[in-house]
């Protein structure tokens, strides 16, 4: 079965969307759905990095995760398998006008037999939508991020 993508152009640059993308524990800060993640091996992200995750979507699934790909700023794949099936997620990103565009993508490589019976509709809807909304999601924090003011500076003792 074919992989399902979707892109968005985000005003930050590559590298600082391949350094949020990169580290998964900070996957739940996007994720459509509840979502848990802890590395299991040491060290930054590279090609055999390890997690653990436990997301919450239709039931509870736990997911062990491994880094397959990693080229710095412009692409990085992992594989995560659990009790649905086996699944490879994608990030390719390309300067462009504007910031980055990024395309995130999502090919199973094995299905349960429930997955299996709704990917006639997961593939119509369900995937699409999902990566819509994750896109939208790290498209906000990334601009929110770099958009930030400076933080306010401390009441001084007068001011309390």
């Amino acid at each position: 079965m074919p992989a399902v993508e979707r892109q968005i152009t985000i005003n930050a640059s590559p590298e600082q969307v391949f350094g949020y993308l990169s580290d998964i524990t900070r996957h739940p800060e996007w994720a459509g759905h509840d979502l848990k993640v802890e590395s299991t091996s040491p060290g930054p992200p590279a090609v055999g990095s390890t997690f653990a995750s436990i997301g919450h979507q239709m039931g509870e699934h736990k997911a062990q995760i491994k880094v397959t790909e990693l080229q710095p700023n412009s692409s990085f794949v992992f594989e995560a398998e659990d009790d649905t099936g086996h699944f490879r997620h994608y990030f390719r990103l390309e300067p462009g006008e504007g910031g980055t565009l990024l395309t995130k993508g999502s090919d199973p490589l094995r299905l349960s037999l429930m997955l299996k019976l709704l990917m006639p509709i997961g593939r119509l809807y369900m995937v699409p939508h999902g990566l819509d909304g994750d896109l939208k999601r790290i498209k906000a924090n990334l601009e929110g991020a770099s958009a930030s003011p400076a933080p306010a500076e401390p009441p001084s003792a007068g001011d309390a």
